[in-house]
């Protein structure tokens, strides 16, 4: 018997704030830091498009995760 995988689907991730991977005085500890940059950075490779929340994040996120910048996508509110 043969299992069948499901076909992934790429994602889109929304990101709004990167402000703990560069302020160091923000509330998390370096361990939820660590968690939060790894986890960020897995999504983000398994994702096809980001969605910044502005310029600032747009150029964190390729500065920090070399995302191409035409994979990402800013949507100010």
């Amino acid at each position: 018997m043969k299992l069948s995988r499901k076909k992934r689907k790429k994602k889109v991730v929304v990101v709004e704030d990167l402000s703990f991977l560069i302020d160091r005085s923000h509330r998390y500890n370096w361990l939820q830091r660590h968690f939060h940059h790894h986890r960020l950075r897995h999504r983000i490779k398994h994702g096809a498009t980001v969605i910044a929340k502005n310029d600032k994040v747009a150029y964190d996120i390729h500065r920090f995760y070399f995302v191409p910048k035409d994979n990402i996508i800013i949507k100010e509110s």
